[in-house]
């Protein structure tokens, strides 16, 4: 019995004594500890900056399928966070995040979908920045280039590409006001991607995608923009998606306008428009190969008060195959024009808040290639009066 209680003592001692060097281990939660910053930084140092805002934007939304009421209800568009600033002079950080998108664990980069940007920036010199994390995928084209928040309605083309990918960027400053970006990222963020294009296909090793990305601006007033990229990866070992984009800006006095190019051949079909067209009852349908798209549009923006903006856009996108593949022949198989007007009002001199009402009207046709496989044309129609709002939080 004494021999039990001896080691009983013993072992609440030793427990004891683990737990007191645990204790003297941990921080003192009431106690100030000084930042990585200011352990670091020197008396000539600059301030750390950040800044610290909430973007949202919510409308009433009433959407048609060929001219009959579909669904009428409240939506919540867009509602995102985010952090961004300087440190040390040379350095920056920029993080944004979305309550909007689905949740996926299972991704290239292992961060949740939700996270749009991650990313630090470093300006090795006055002309060089080195970025890395999760950033822009440098494509051109100002609707793609602009900030989401600001666009009612997505072409296809930008709504089904990626706009977010983790990977290297450096930048060179060429002039004042002309920069060219060579960026390496991942060309997807799911790991598992909806593609069965049979036997014998497997997803790379090394799923990369290689972007280069220039913006100049002209006239004394920079009102002459251009946003160019061009870009490749893979998607399968040995098939390629190649993308081509170009964006042409002409923005002075009350008047912003924009045509953009959008072109991309992929030889898997990466953003799945032709492919879901067929309507064969199949478990697992076949991905279509061999694919391009190709869209313009078209923006006219005119400030007819300074607190009342309107714009009128055109949108035409095509989508084709150009070689034989399984049920899918060479041609045309899905054509889209997208007309939409947008009337903004701004309360604020800030225009940090935006009342709206938008109309679009969206005509989906298949030629007869299409239809043999399941197409069927419809057209959708939307109005939405909503409210936007950048809200500055610190």
């Amino acid at each position: 019995m004494k021999a039990t209680l001896y080691l009983i003592w013993t072992a609440c001692l030793l427990l004891s004594t683990s737990l007191k060097a645990q204790d003297w281990a941990l921080v003192d939660s009431l106690e100030h500890q000084k930042s990585l910053y200011e352990q670091l930084k020197k008396e000539d140092a600059r301030s750390f900056t950040s800044h610290l805002n909430f973007q949202f934007c919510t409308s009433f939304t009433t959407g048609f399928q060929d001219f009959s009421l579909d669904q009428a209800s409240f939506k919540l568009n867009r509602l995102r966070m985010e952090v961004l600033g300087r440190f040390f002079d040379k350095f920056s950080y920029h993080f944004r995040y979305t309550y909007n998108k689905y949740t996926n664990p299972n991704t290239v980069d292992e961060l949740s979908t939700h996270v749009e940007l991650a990313n630090m920036g470093w300006d090795i010199t006055d002309r060089f920045t080195l970025t890395a994390g999760k950033q822009f995928f440098m494509l051109g084209g100002y609707e793609y280039y602009v900030n989401s928040i600001r666009v009612r309605e997505f072409s296809d083309f930008n709504n089904y590409t990626p706009a977010y990918l983790t990977g290297i960027s450096g930048t060179y400053q060429i002039k004042p006001h002309q920069s060219l970006t060579l960026e390496v990222a991942n060309n997807r963020v799911e790991t598992e991607a909806e593609i069965n294009v049979g036997t014998g296909s497997y997803m790379p090793k090394v799923p990369l995608m290689g972007a280069l990305n220039w913006v100049g601006k002209f006239c004394n007033d920079q009102a002459l923009q251009f946003y160019y990229s061009a870009a490749a990866g893979q998607i399968l070992r040995d098939r390629g998606i190649y993308y081509l984009t170009f964006g042409n800006v002409w923005e002075r006095g009350p008047v912003l306008a924009y045509l953009d190019c959008l072109y991309s051949r992929e030889e898997v079909d990466s953003k799945g428009l032709v492919s879901s067209i067929q309507s064969v009852e199949k478990e697992s349908p076949m991905t279509a190969q061999y694919v391009q798209y190709l869209t313009w549009i078209a923006n006219f923006d005119y400030r007819l008060h300074p607190k009342l903006n309107m714009y009128v856009k055109g949108v035409y996108e095509s989508g084709s195959v150009y070689k034989d593949n399984w049920i899918y022949q060479k041609g045309t198989y899905r054509q889209t024009w997208n007309t939409q007007l947008c009337f903004e009002y701004y309360p604020l001199k800030k225009r940090d808040l935006q009342v709206f009402l938008h109309l679009s009207y969206k005509k989906i046709h298949f030629p007869e290639l299409a239809k043999q496989i399941g197409g069927k044309d419809y057209s959708t129609q939307q109005i939405m009066l909503g409210m936007l709002y950048t809200i500055p939080v610190i």
